[in-house]
């Protein structure tokens, strides 16, 4: 996911603008190893434990999303510290903004890749078995 993400975050800067080459390191960071990894550790844990599937995908789509901007709320920051308070004031604030539009949106992912998941499993079982996604029984 790593790789990919990063592909994709270079593609994001240099064709549609959006984050920019100063930037790239930052983003590739929060979005392309601290997200996919953060989800990915929080589906085994759940799915390891005997956790509903459900569950897991919903918490790792959800954590994984807000995660990426816990991290990006660090790295603005460290970036930006405020006059007074410095980097804990500014991470304060960053986190605050954040959550407003990420916590509604963290779920709605959730929910959204729960649905998909159930989908696909219901209508492409064989085809997920035959690849070795579904390595055990669905629930």
């Amino acid at each position: 996911m790593s790789v990919l993400g990063s592909i994709v975050l270079l593609f994001q800067a240099l064709l549609l603008a959006h984050g920019g080459i100063t930037t790239l390191g930052a983003n590739i960071f929060s979005m392309a190893v601290v997200g996919p990894f953060v989800a990915y550790g929080v589906y085994l844990i759940i799915n390891k434990s005997g956790g509903p599937k459900w569950l897991a995908v919903f918490s790792a789509a959800a954590l994984g999303n807000l995660l990426t901007y816990v991290t990006t709320s660090f790295q603005l920051a460290f970036a930006f510290p405020d006059v007074t308070g410095g980097i804990m004031v500014s991470l304060v604030k960053f986190l605050g903004i954040f959550a407003v539009t990420q916590l509604p949106l963290a779920i709605s992912e959730g929910l959204l890749t729960v649905l998909i998941y159930n989908l696909l499993t219901a209508h492409s079982s064989n085809e997920l078995k035959s690849i070795q996604t579904l390595k055990y029984n669905l629930k």
